[in-house]
């Protein structure tokens, strides 16, 4: 049975730095992939996960386990992509099959998964990067609403509403671009 995350904490807290790895090695694939959903590079999403365990592993010592150390990593990816983003002013594209099956704009049969996923890869495509990350976290992520709030430090209340609206605005989006048959 592996250790969990709040012993391992408190051994890495407690002088054994190398229990860290653990930790590392346990959520590196879910950061670069939140991160990857926010940068929609390769390497400058790996340099910010890499960036990411090191600012969390410097401030071990000011977690105080009110939430996950999942929530808690994220929170710290999250913002360090967006910073990033920010400075480069990245285009980003963020796709989730499962998102399009959810909004897909038509019921008839000519309208396939794989012309559902375009559009819907389209409409992910312009949206800001909050946005998209908020739909990488609850949606590939499968993060709760409260998981999703704390990541994001926004209110359970606002994140609802946030992702109330984000599908309206996709769903919106996938009509449009259905019905003006562009389908990039």
């Amino acid at each position: 049975m592996s250790e969990n995350d709040h012993s391992i904490i408190q051994r890495v807290k407690g002088g054994d730095k190398q229990a860290y790895a653990v930790l590392v090695d346990r959520y590196k694939d879910r950061v670069f992939s939140l991160v990857f959903s926010i940068v929609h590079s390769r390497e400058t999403a790996g340099e910010l996960a890499q960036d990411t365990f090191v600012k969390a592993f410097k401030s071990l010592h000011q977690f105080r386990e009110e939430a996950s150390f999942a929530t808690w990593i994220y929170r710290i990816a999250y913002n360090t992509a967006i910073s990033e983003t920010r400075k480069r002013k990245i285009n980003l594209v963020n796709l989730d099959e499962k998102m399009a099956q959810q909004l897909s704009a038509s019921d008839d049969e000519e309208d396939t998964q794989a012309e559902a996923l375009l559009r819907l890869k389209r409409a992910v495509s312009v949206l800001n990067p909050e946005e998209q990350a908020m739909i990488r976290l609850y949606y590939h992520e499968d993060k709760s609403v409260e998981e999703v709030s704390l990541c994001l430090n926004l209110s359970v209340a606002n994140v609802k509403v946030k992702l109330f609206r984000l599908r309206a605005k996709l769903k919106n989006m996938m009509e449009e671009y259905t019905n003006s048959a562009v389908v990039v």
